[in-house]
């Protein structure tokens, strides 16, 4: 499969080559009129069809026969600008553009969504965008964190939702794809993301698609994409280094305070960015030293944890230690005009801990149940090269490459190890050279391999090992007619195999966006979603601490459709510039998979907790309706600037078959039956409250906001989050929890939610001072007000966090 992409691109290449033909040449820069910083990726067009794209260092070169040409140069963002020149056959035109910024224009350019650049009006469906400098400014470790911030989203347990489409699955299956730079970052094996082995250190910006985009990207983009877009080097060499010290508060429930002294955590970010001659080079790392908020099973009668800090090694059982370095390497032929080629790699290790399950709500509330916590030593990788070409014509041909290695040495027999090998060959033509405006197709073709070994996964092989295999191909085309009405169509073949079980099948997505005003935006899509089951989903078999987890391999794909319509209006209040935007949508699901509980062995005893534990299940059909509002504006008040994001999401996420009976108990005659509800296993019987039918493990009102004010060599923000009350859990943890029923494991769950039925509201703090440009101080508290909340029950989040930060930027 590979072999093919590689030939059929060079033989791409090669045809683009001969085509080539040299007359006069026209020569230049393209850059911004108000900052002087050059603009890559700027259309260079003449009205007979000829042109052309700046490079990375804004630079463009155009062969054009003699004759007199009106040169038309534009960019998202700016307002076009129109030269006359004459070419004379032999001859070297030099010509220099500065480009003036469009006073009506958002000013937001994004790639994921159609895999081109495209304003962020324009586009037919959600998308959210973080900048880089909201990750700095929060002293972001991992880059979880800061998508916390994202309005519609939110992480449970590493795993991220989106509108409320995913729940609780033990950090088997996601149904959002994380991507770098345009590729997937999620686990082969599970389909999990490693947050802390994306490059916080250097980002141009987040996108996140809110809604299926299984066209694109696949079967992990059932609910929408995060994809983070890395930087690359600007016209002079960049070197940045932070270097951070917190403590962490005493919490507010004092007898859970397992440890002496003052936790703390440390750590240094850097990022050297330049270019020598066609040649861009990023250096990147970061080291972290953390001792964390969570601690071995609580002993009252034992010795507290240790208080020394070492940031370089665990003294805790919940520390998290790591380094982490990446290269990206870029070259822009001299020979071959429009080719470029390079390698990215980014390579991790670290030591850390999971608790599933805290011990109880009170002097066990910051400690772990018995063999509920997981101590990870994790080593994982990419090598990623990649070739693209460029060619008068508009045509775009892209070769990309990956081999990620995952290396996961658990404590207590749970490891995994999986190899991803990835290969993406892409054609993307733009026919504004070839007479036909603003009109955009992209094809490409997918391969994907995984080999995964784990002693979890012998669900599926006794011996654990499993093979997976992904292949597709997919066209989206993007056409704007009349300056106003822009529409995307997509669809995307996929066929799935796992140890020779096999399944393939279409999608298909389209939207529309038509300018109703000068910067009013009214857009409606449909997409279609799906998603195959992983290796971890259907083969997992493991236990957390007395509770099992079983393997599901009969367990199906789920699919979805997405719908809907939105408005977003730019707005502009002096020097202040921004837009709000509103969504209502719909996703319905068949085959919902869901982590579930029940009696699952057919020999229960004592020994296995009488075959009590989870499965991943497709538990029938499922919905979530709701709404979006959002903010997003940037801009000068006076002479204070401000930065504002900020997000209101409502869902409503109900299972539609709520008395389906999605599994049965496998208990053979004269077995010790555990339950009854468990014989014949549906949504009501597994709910703790199946009021309105939600959805386990959702939240149905997120708020979102983060505003800076910045005066001079000063700077303040606030960010706030609050997280509505999760209605619905497994009614398992509540039976077990409850005295008057069958108090097996005292968690303190009852009482927990009963304190906390108002939901969560969270806010941090911070404060910096710049001090001759290149030296920022900053003082950041999270959870400032020392709140103790759970975003998932029965695990504790981290109460307030104090740090110091120093930048220097030169």
């Amino acid at each position: 499969m590979l072999m093919k992409i590689f030939c059929t691109t060079g033989i791409a290449m090669l045809i683009s080559l001969m085509s080539f033909a040299q007359n006069g040449i026209l020569s230049g820069i393209v850059k911004d009129g108000q900052t002087g910083e050059l603009l890559p990726g700027a259309a260079v067009t003449t009205k007979t069809s000829l042109g052309t794209a700046t490079g990375i260092n804004g630079e463009y070169t155009l062969s054009l026969p003699a004759g007199d040409y009106h040169i038309r140069f534009s960019s998202l963002g700016y307002t076009d600008q129109i030269k006359n020149v004459s070419i004379s056959a032999g001859q070297t035109v030099e010509l220099n553009v500065a480009l003036k910024q469009s006073s009506t224009n958002l000013n937001v350019v994004v790639v994921s969504a159609g895999k081109f650049e495209q304003d962020l009006g324009e586009l037919t469906m959600s998308m959210e965008v973080i900048k880089p400098n909201l990750i700095e400014d929060k002293n972001t470790t991992s880059m979880d964190e800061v998508l916390q911030q994202t309005p519609g989203v939110i992480i449970v347990d590493n795993e991220p939702q989106i509108r409320s489409g995913s729940g609780f699955s033990f950090g088997a299956g996601s149904r959002v794809m994380v991507l770098v730079d345009d590729l997937p970052m999620l686990s082969g094996d599970a389909g999990r993301p490693s947050w802390g082995f994306l490059p916080v250190e250097n980002v141009e910006q987040i996108e996140v698609i809110k809604g299926a985009s299984s066209v694109l990207y696949g079967s992990a983009a059932l609910s929408g994409v995060i994809n983070v877009r890395t930087a690359y080097p600007k016209a002079e060499p960049t070197t940045k280094i932070t270097a951070f010290q917190g403590v962490y508060s005493d919490p507010q429930t004092r007898a859970g305070k397992y440890w002496s002294g003052t936790p703390m955590k440390s750590g240094v970010n850097f990022l050297h960015m330049r270019r020598v001659g066609g040649l861009s080079l990023v250096v990147g790392g970061s080291f972290l030293g953390d001792d964390g908020h969570l601690g071995p099973i609580h002993d009252i009668n034992g010795e507290p944890a240790p208080s020394n800090f070492d940031p370089f090694t665990v003294n805790r059982y919940a520390a998290d230690s790591r380094a982490r370095i990446n290269f990206n390497l870029r070259n822009q032929s001299e020979a071959v005009s429009g080719l470029s080629y390079g390698l990215n790699t980014n390579w991790l290790t670290g030591e850390s801990l999971n608790t599933l399950l805290w011990m109880n709500d009170s002097l066990g509330l910051y400690s772990a149940f018995d063999g509920a916590a997981t101590r990870t030593k994790q080593v994982v990788g990419s090598v990623d090269p990649f070739v693209e070409y460029l060619t008068s014509k508009g045509s775009r041909h892209s070769l990309k490459g990956r081999w990620q290695k995952l290396d996961n040495n658990n404590d207590n027999g749970q490891g995994n190890y999986s190899d991803v090998y990835y290969g993406e060959y892409q054609y993307q033509q733009n026919y504004d050279s070839l007479g036909i405006k603003d009109f955009t197709s992209t094809f490409g073709l997918v391969g994907i391999l995984t080999e995964g070994q784990a002693e979890l996964y012998s669900g599926g092989n006794d011996n654990g090992i499993n093979r997976a295999q992904n292949y597709a191909a997919f066209l989206q085309l993007d056409k704007k007619f009349f300056d106003r009405l822009t529409v995307s169509a997509g669809v995307r073949y996929e066929y799935f195999d796992i140890n020779s079980e096999s399944e393939a099948r279409p999608v298909f997505r389209s939207g529309v966006n038509y300018k109703l005003g000068q910067a009013t935006f009214l857009r409606a899509s449909y997409g279609q979603g799906f998603r195959f089951p992983t290796i971890a989903e259907k083969f997992i078999r493991t236990s957390v601490g007395t509770l099992n987890i079983y393997p599901s391999p009969e367990i199906k794909s789920e699919s979805s459709y997405n719908a809907e319509i939105g408005v977003k209006q730019g707005f502009r209040i002096g020097d202040f510039k921004g837009y709000a935007d509103l969504a209502l949508f719909q996703q319905e699901y068949e085959n919902f998979i869901e982590f579930t509980f029940g009696q699952w062995s057919a020999s229960p005893s004592l020994s296995n907790m009488f075959g009590l534990g989870f499965r991943s299940l497709n538990t029938g059909k499922a919905k979530v309706t709701g709404l979006d509002a959002t903010v997003m504006g940037q801009g000068n008040i006076r002479e204070v600037e401000i930065q504002v994001l900020a997000g209101y999401t409502y869902t409503n996420p109900i299972s539609t078959s709520p008395d389906y009976v999605y599994a049965s108990s496998p208990v053979q005659q004269g077995q010790p039956f555990f339950f009854e509800a468990f014989e014949n296993v549906t949504y009501q019987n597994t709910s703790s409250d199946a009021k309105g039918n939600v959805l386990k493990y959702r939240m149905q009102h997120l708020v979102r906001a983060d505003v800076q004010a910045s005066y001079k060599e000063w700077s303040v923000g606030v960010s706030a989050r609050y997280n509505s009350y999760m209605q619905n859990i497994d009614k398992i943890f509540i039976d077990l929890d409850d005295p008057d029923f069958f108090p097996v494991i005292p968690f303190g769950i009852i009482n927990w939610r009963a304190k906390h039925q108002g939901g969560d509201h969270v806010i941090d703090a911070r404060i910096s001072y710049r001090y001759k440009e290149i030296h920022k101080f900053a003082f950041i508290a999270n959870n400032a007000l020392n709140r103790e909340y759970a975003i998932r029950p029965l695990t504790i989040e981290s109460p307030r966090t104090m740090v110091f930060q120093y930048t220097i930027e030169f």
